[in-house]
């Protein structure tokens, strides 16, 4: 008999998805699903499928990514959507991180500071906050570890397909 997924709680499809990373279940479907439910009710239209693919095309060349970025890539208007982009790059780092991943989301980072891939100290903290809720460790120096995730991002677009 198949879960009706959809018609669980946030609460309980939140448990699900713990109860999947506690017992190293990442890999079952009813995972997926819980999590791709729970992070389309967190970030509302946000797509992570094409999240993901936007910073593959923009890592594979070393180049760095805006929130508008993101929400283009979801062909969404950013003004009436801005609010959600944070919530929908914590669950990509959640996502990146139950994949083995490096944090895709590090080379997300504000329009003027693209060419150079530097975060404001906001956004810095925003970032760190997201990696440690994902259950990463920051095992250096905030600044040295957000430029050490930009360099695994840009590795890891160019070996994957």
């Amino acid at each position: 008999m198949a879960i009706d997924l959809d018609s669980k709680a946030t609460k309980d499809l939140e448990t699900i998805v713990a109860n999947c990373v506690r017992l190293n279940r990442t890999s079952d479907p009813v995972f997926a699903a819980a999590t791709k439910i729970l992070e389309t009710r967190r970030t509302g239209e946000y797509n992570m499928e094409k999240t993901i693919a936007a910073i593959r095309k923009q890592g594979r060349v070393r180049s760095f990514l805006s929130y508008k970025d993101i929400a283009d890539a979801s062909g969404l208007n950013w003004v009436k959507t801005r609010r959600g982009v944070g919530p929908h790059l914590d669950a990509l780092s959640h996502y990146a991180v139950e994949q083995g991943w490096p944090n895709l989301t590090s080379i997300v980072v504000n329009k003027d500071k693209v060419e150079t891939g530097e975060m404001t100290e906001d956004n810095l903290k925003g970032f760190l906050e997201g990696v440690r809720n994902a259950g990463q460790d920051v095992d250096i120096e905030d600044v040295a570890f957000m430029k050490r995730e930009q360099q695994r991002v840009f590795a890891w677009c160019r070996e994957e397909h």
